[in-house]
């Protein structure tokens, strides 16, 4: 799918950022995020992985696996002369550093920046499906994309449980578009990689249910569902940005 001596250089960068990540979550104090506002799944626990209070890194499996998408948007920054892979990468370093920063403190901050870089990414599957079908002006593909992210950024600061479930909407409605493009427009597009995304993320998402609800739990283990669910996202996010590169291959 990518030749691989051409992407040592960005996954050379990917890792220096994850190091760099680590170090400076690893410097820090352990009370460091004490008086923070905390993260709402507290209430009712943040995943199965245990919270250390000891450590400036509560969850380390978590923390850790969130920086997979750091891999994944480097390579696809790679390229970067699709305007779609600068705004796919940039999303996905938002994801991984966001969702690191997040495990680690689990802070209220840390949780709002691990979704907005979700809702980066599926808002723009969304708006890029309908630009296609619409033929719209790039200055009304950006405004849309922007006012979606402004709404559901202010959605989840004023009711933070709804998170989860807008993300979900989103992304359904996304690959609904999506659906309807292929349908209308009838492009010459590889739609597999599409179907082994999908199938990824909805592999990766039934894990993180079971992690959620605890149905497959082990507290204290480096084996965590939701890292899991990390690593099998970033995956899956490659193999949809292929799907989209596909369509100008085959032009």
């Amino acid at each position: 799918m990518y030749k691989a001596a051409g992407y040592i250089f960005p996954i050379l960068i990917a890792i220096t950022i994850s190091w760099m990540t680590v170090i400076a979550l690893v410097a820090l104090p352990s009370n460091v995020w004490n008086d923070w506002n905390p993260a709402t799944c507290l209430r009712t626990g943040c995943f199965c992985e245990s919270a250390n209070a000891h450590s400036p890194i509560r969850q380390i499996a978590n923390t850790y696996s969130s920086l997979a998408f750091v891999f994944s948007g480097m390579i696809i920054l790679k390229q970067r002369s699709h305007g779609y892979s600068t705004i796919m990468g940039i999303a996905c370093l938002i994801i991984g550093i966001g969702s690191a920063f997040y495990h680690a403190s689990l802070t209220f901050i840390g949780q709002f920046f691990d979704v907005f870089g979700m809702f980066l990414l599926a808002t723009f599957m969304l708006v890029y499906s309908i630009e296609r079908i619409y033929n719209l002006r790039l200055t009304t593909t950006i405004m849309l994309f922007l006012l979606f992210n402004i709404f559901l950024s202010g959605l989840q600061i004023a009711i933070p449980d709804t998170r989860r479930y807008a993300f979900a909407v989103v992304l359904i409605l996304a690959l609904a578009f999506e659906y309807y493009f292929r349908l209308k427009k009838k492009p010459q597009i590889e739609v597999r990689w599409l179907w082994i995304g999908t199938g990824l993320l909805s592999g990766a998402y039934i894990i993180w249910i079971l992690d959620n609800t605890r149905l497959m739990c082990f507290e204290n283990s480096l084996f965590q569902g939701h890292a899991v669910w990390h690593i099998l996202g970033a995956i899956a996010v490659l193999f949809l940005h292929r799907y989209y590169v596909s369509e100008d291959l085959v032009q």
